[in-house]
């Protein structure tokens, strides 16, 4: 009994010390700049609605949006969710992950955020269900992630893992989960080098913004650093816009390889960074056809890697395994299949927590369009993945029939060779010798025989 009160406890500990460090940073954060807003722009001073405007901001990293006025705000902060997420990795794994601190952890949390919920100015959009539901999510997520990075729990499971399935199970489980993971981290990296490419093209556009809206150097740098937690939400429109999918910003802008169209676009720096259309065709192509070569390159790692199927070419004729290479490449197929899946899973997740409303009407859609971008990398990839796996077995089998063709024409070759030796030595042992009788005379007899003839 004193166990579980002292792992409820525990789990009470990891949410209110996770929300104290979240909202004491937010909050110091939102009052140092909107003091050096008041000083360097003038006005009324606002630092004493940091803390409302911090307790928004760790609701609003939670997915719950509200609405302040004529304006709305949806889109989720991506990066101070993975910090939040983090924290509370970080407090489960030093006080435990037992499911008492979980209970005593998940109730404290989404009691907070009720009671965060009931006191902020602005008015959020989500009934209060909801609200609980992804309070909920975000609190089970780190402490799944903690779970899972426990050394104790992952021998547990790998344990388990390993009485309930037979070796070829694991061996497709562990390759596509592997390979998967690597494509979705290769996919991300290339979304964010594709936003630094925009902020390094653009960073004129940004500072002309900067100077439309009359902020000085202190605001401009305070303002930018606080956008950054809607980094990854960038990046991943980036990324569906360099695969040929592109993003939205409303009705009033539309961003492709193809098009850059803004009619109205409220004169935010951040909107500052967002791409211009690609006017080259080869470049372009080149662009839409990067989720392909590296699926292509992800399949023949998978089949040809020897950690991984190693489908290889035997050295001889006689050493091809017909049941084993087919095993392989039927294992191979299955495990390329689980890692397209979950490539398009996991992207249209991450599509469908990047978007969000920036206002009513005109702008009250901001992001990508998740089915089409998902599609575009989802296929992409599997026509990558299996195009390996197609190169793998015409190659193994070419080789095959090759090798087949000549082993044949050199036992026929050789045949012919061996026949007429065969019918010689039949020849002549079907042959019967011929024996002739006669005496033996001397040389003097025979020429007298030969006279007396005369």
């Amino acid at each position: 009994m004193n166990g579980v009160v002292k792992g409820l406890c525990k789990g009470a500990a990891v949410s209110a010390v996770t929300v104290v460090i979240a909202l004491t940073g937010i909050g110091f954060y939102l009052a140092l700049m909107l003091l050096v807003i008041a000083m360097e722009e003038g006005g009324e001073n606002l630092t004493v609605h940091a803390l409302p405007f911090a307790q928004t901001t760790l609701l609003l990293a939670q997915g719950i949006g509200f609405d302040w006025g004529a304006f709305r705000l949806t889109i989720t902060p991506l990066l101070l969710t993975l910090l939040i997420i983090g924290m509370i990795r970080a407090w489960c794994l030093r006080w435990g992950t037992g499911w008492p601190v979980f209970l005593g952890g998940l109730c404290t949390w989404t009691a907070i955020t009720a009671g965060m919920a009931g006191n902020v100015e602005a008015t959020l959009i989500d009934p209060w269900w909801l609200m609980l539901a992804k309070s909920a999510a975000v609190f089970i997520i780190g402490f799944g992630t903690a779970v899972f990075g426990s050394p104790a729990t992952r021998e547990s499971l790998s344990e388990r893992y390993r009485a309930l399935t037979g070796a070829v199970v694991r061996r497709i489980g562990r390759v596509s989960a592997a390979t998967g993971a690597i494509i979705i981290a290769i996919y991300l990296i290339l979304g964010t080098g594709t936003v630094l490419v925009w902020a390094i093209r653009n960073h004129g556009t940004v500072a002309e913004l900067f100077s439309l809206a009359d902020m000085q150097i202190g605001s401009r740098i305070l303002t930018t650093i606080a956008c950054v937690v809607w980094l990854p939400n960038l990046c991943l429109w980036g990324l569906s816009w360099v695969f040929g999918g592109g993003f939205s910003v409303g009705d009033v802008a539309t961003f492709t390889l193809w098009i850059s169209r803004s009619d109205g676009l409220p004169a935010v720096p951040m909107f500052g960074v967002f791409p211009d259309a690609v006017d080259n065709d080869p470049l372009r192509i080149v662009l839409m056809l990067l989720p392909l070569v590296i699926g292509l390159i992800a399949g023949l790692t998978v089949m040809l890697l020897p950690r991984c199927f190693g489908i290889g070419i035997p050295r001889t004729f006689q050493e091809y395994d017909h049941r084993s290479i087919a095993k392989d490449f039927i294992c191979s197929a299955v495990a390329l299949c689980l890692t397209a899946a979950m490539v398009s899973v996991a992207f249209a997740a991450l599509f469908a927590c990047s978007n969000g409303a920036l206002g009513h009407q005109r702008l009250s859609h901001v992001g990508v369009d998740v089915m089409q971008s998902t599609r575009i990398i989802g296929q992409a990839t599997l026509v990558g993945l299996f195009t390996a796996w197609l190169l793998v077995l015409v190659g193994v089998y070419a080789v095959f029939g090759i090798r087949w063709v000549r082993e044949r024409h050199t036992g026929q070759r050789r045949e012919r060779i061996s026949q007429p030796h065969d019918g010689v030595t039949n020849h002549e042992s079907a042959i019967t010798p011929r024996v002739v009788n006669s005496t033996h005379q001397a040389k003097e007899e025979q020429g007298d025989n030969n006279e007396s003839a005369d």
